[in-house]
């Protein structure tokens, strides 16, 4: 881990794999550089983010890639290492296990790929959290979870994917704490599939990610380009 020494307070801890690992899902529509290229805009717009948050103590990334750890270094984040990256799941209870041992508060599990989270929207989650223990934000396609705000970070068992939603609800239910849930225009919006690439909403947020894509719709098709490519004459 690098960075902070201390974890006391309100944490945000984003999983993020390689770049060039990422977003597979997307192959049928854009090369591996392009979606490379993409996950990083989107990582960049997520921090750029948290950095700006009111009444954060810090954000960690947890990463098994010397890229990622610079560009969140960039931010001002901390990184720990996770050299095994196997999947968005351990990542997170690695993340969560490390900051329960340094006494973090409470932590806000943020997905990697919600370019258009905004500012306001996050100050909303800040705000839940100190009034209720537990806090979901759902993608609107899948069922999944792009937020989760823990009380404490062992709180319940991290269980992102699709159909996640359901699956924190029941975590909640088990431990008989009554989630707050809110629904967020901006970070409800992930990046997985091909449809995720249009009708994404347009409220001034996600610049890098953005850009990207209003130059991929300029220059379809794209596939196999990265988007630097795209953009030449």
């Amino acid at each position: 881990m690098t960075g902070s020494a201390l974890a006391t307070g309100i944490w945000a801890l984003v999983p993020a794999k390689s770049f060039h690992r990422a977003k597979a899902r997307l192959a049928p529509v854009l090369g591996q550089d392009a979606r490379a290229e993409l996950a990083q805009a989107m990582l960049d717009d997520v921090l750029s983010v948290l950095k700006h948050a009111d009444g954060l103590a810090g954000v960690l990334v947890v990463t098994g890639d010397a890229h990622v750890a610079a560009v969140a270094a960039g931010h001002g984040a901390d990184t720990l290492a996770d050299p095994a990256e196997q999947g968005t799941n351990a990542a997170v209870k690695r993340g969560l296990d490390h900051l329960k041992s340094l006494n973090a508060a409470n932590c806000v599990v943020v997905q990697g790929d919600i370019p258009f989270l905004s500012p306001d929207e996050f100050s909303a989650v800040l705000s839940a959290l100190r009034r209720h223990q537990l806090v979901v934000a759902p993608a609107k396609r899948d069922g999944g979870t792009n937020i989760l705000a823990l009380g404490r970070p062992d709180l319940i068992v991290p269980a992102f994917g699709p159909d996640s939603f359901a699956r924190h609800l029941r975590a909640a239910a088990s431990v008989s704490i009554p989630p707050k849930i809110l629904n967020l225009r901006g970070a409800g919006h992930d990046i997985d599939v091909p449809s995720d690439l249009e009708n994404y909403p347009e409220i001034g947020t996600g610049p890098r990610t953005s850009v990207l894509l209003a130059c991929r719709a300029r220059a379809l098709p794209a596939y196999g380009r990265s988007f630097e490519e795209v953009l030449l004459p």
